[in-house]
């Protein structure tokens, strides 16, 4: 796939209720979020020079998982440093987890050295555009919104209003890339803050920074605004979005599908 976070921690509900719930897109696909903070008098640079072992790895063993290092872009929190996603089916996930188990300790040590991460699983669904994900465009930037369905906006309802905005971002040749995310595990029920969780997210992807200052433009002086007053006043209560710089560690090297 080709965006952690409280807003991810703050996620919730369950992987049945949320894959019905943001259906009409591509499969379902796991999000495995590696939350890291950087050891004492380390920086992004030592992290980099950390992950020479793992590209080593990766090569090794033809990992084809769509991999990408988040930093805060808009993000004022003191939480996490920097976020590591691994996108790809389940079932190559099982198998990376078990290889990597067995033949990562290098890779797993150097990054020990210059940071503390746990991890967590999400599940995501492509809703924009339906392509194959392992051919997804690379990206600069993401946003990422964590939303609870209004009391009374069952499933359909939510989808269908999901589906309107498929229909509108395919009939101006949208550039970002959207997808939804819920928790499946190692997500607590109760963030940090004292917060409840949520229960999905919406994760724009955006090529470039002109690309995502345009839609937010778009969002408070064009025709988005009034579909995102909509959505936010009858369909979904969305809290604590942020936004982050978007590096590219792998892309898959053969189709998922």
């Amino acid at each position: 796939m080709k965006t952690f976070i409280l807003g991810l921690l703050m996620l919730g509900a369950s992987a049945t209720a949320l894959a019905d719930d943001h259906g009409g897109g591509g499969d379902v696909v796991a999000m495995q979020v590696h939350y890291c903070t950087l050891n004492d008098g380390k920086d992004m640079a030592d992290v980099d020079k950390a992950l020479g072992p793992w590209r080593k790895w990766k090569e090794q063993t033809n990992y084809n998982g769509w991999t990408a290092e988040l930093t805060p872009q808009f993000d004022i929190r003191d939480d996490y440093d920097f976020y590591w996603l691994n996108f790809m089916p389940f079932g190559d996930m099982a198998g990376v987890l078990d290889n990597f188990a067995a033949t990562g300790t290098a890779a797993q040590k150097a990054i020990d050295s210059v940071s503390s991460c746990k991890v967590a699983l999400f599940g995501s669904r492509l809703k924009f555009p339906i392509v194959d994900e392992s051919n997804l465009q690379q990206t600069s930037v993401v946003s990422i919104e964590s939303c609870n369905r209004k009391d009374g906006v069952d499933m359909d309802t939510l989808r269908g209003r999901h589906d309107e905005f498929v229909a509108a971002s395919a009939a101006t040749n949208a550039d970002y890339i959207w997808n939804v995310v819920w928790p499946m595990a190692g997500v607590p029920s109760i963030a940090a803050n004292g917060a409840d969780r949520l229960d999905f997210a919406n994760m724009f992807w955006f090529p470039s920074l002109t690309s995502q200052m345009a839609i937010l433009d778009n969002e408070v002086n064009g025709e988005l605004r009034m579909l995102r007053k909509t959505y936010l006043q009858s369909f979904a209560d969305c809290h604590d979005r942020n936004m982050f710089n978007v590096k590219i560690l792998n892309v898959p090297s053969r189709p998922w599908n």
